[in-house]
């Protein structure tokens, strides 16, 4: 009895509605790793890598145990002797397709790099450079974005430059490296006086702080900015449209890491907090581009290439044998 249940089991594992279970229990997760906040790590899990390895194993005792059919029927076969390959082509090309995948999460590299246009930052440690020559948000007759277009300018460390245009869904390519339009932000410059003195000069993105070079306990953060300020009828900020016409930024002041106040601060008008003043100007859009290089894309294409050959040799070309071709 145990034998028999063990044979059932092996049979089971090995068989089509096994991979068909595991595909659907990965689509699952899949679409749950679309609503989480940190889909890598997600994805990145231990059980999720489990589930992929045991699909791996599923579709390589397939393919073993498949292929002398395949043979067998491609022998057989009187007419259209190639379509007997297609269900071990569809297993093959899945098989590809999630070692592809597996690997390039492995081997891929991916930086971010955010700035202002003019700007030029270091592509971590690869020795590239990246300089944002100019950035527009190409919006709409109702204000809706329509495009982000970026102008971009690669440079290695022997003064090679690639000069291009990266916009969403159309990236860059340059020294090996595909550069993406991610995201955009506001910057604004904020200048520091002491008593009236002038101390510095930066230009700080939201989500970023600055702060007196003698009193670095002294913050002020950039919560947000308003390009367009307006109140609501229940006394919310918001944005009336993304226009320069009324701009606000919304920071927040800590001493020793407490909170000691928050306001909107007008562009060119002083912000006083004790003997400082900080004085928040020039509005500027930031873009954020992401630089990767992946060397399995050529793979994950030639497994889909595969896969796709074989679902079309598995409905539209199936073998014809002796007694289908005598009728």
């Amino acid at each position: 009895m145990e034998q028999r249940t063990g044979n059932k089991f092996i049979r089971f594992f090995v068989s089509m509605k096994f991979s068909m279970l595991l595909l659907a229990v990965i689509i699952g997760v899949c679409i749950a790793g679309s609503l989480v906040s940190s889909p890598k790590s997600y994805f990145g899990s231990w059980w999720v890598r489990a589930i992929a390895a045991v699909l791996c194993v599923n579709l390589i005792l397939c393919s073993v145990q498949r292929l002398p059919v395949s043979i067998a029927n491609y022998r057989r076969a009187k007419s259209k002797r190639i379509g007997a390959f297609g269900t071990w082509l569809c297993h093959l090309g899945m098989l590809l397709v999630i070692v592809s995948f597996v690997a390039g999460d492995m081997l891929s590299e991916d930086y971010t790099v955010y700035g202002i246009p003019g700007s030029i930052q270091p592509v971590a440690d690869t020795g590239l450079w990246l300089r944002i020559d100019d950035f527009d948000v190409q919006l709409r007759d109702d204000f809706t974005v329509e495009q982000y277009v970026a102008d971009l300018t690669v440079l290695d460390s022997n003064g090679q430059e690639s000069s291009g245009q990266a916009s969403v869904n159309h990236p860059m390519s340059a020294f090996g490296y595909d550069l993406f339009q991610d995201s955009t932000g506001w910057a604004n410059t904020i200048e520091i006086y002491k008593d009236g003195t002038f101390q510095s000069s930066d230009i700080v993105c939201v989500g970023e702080t600055a702060y007196p070079g003698d009193r670095p306990s002294l913050q002020v953060y950039f919560n947000k900015f308003y390009p367009d300020f307006a109140v609501d009828e229940s006394g919310s900020p918001y944005s009336s449209t993304p226009l320069l016409n009324n701009p606000r930024s919304l920071f927040t002041v800590y001493y020793n890491g407490e909170i000691k106040g928050m306001d909107y601060a007008v562009m060119e008008v002083p912000v006083r907090v004790n003997e400082y003043d900080f004085i928040f100007r020039d509005p500027t859009e930031y873009t954020l581009i992401v630089i990767r290089r992946d060397p399995t894309e050529i793979l994950v294409g030639i497994a889909a290439l595969i896969m796709l050959a074989g679902i079309f040799l598995s409905f539209y070309w199936r073998p014809v044998y002796g007694e289908e071709a005598a009728l």
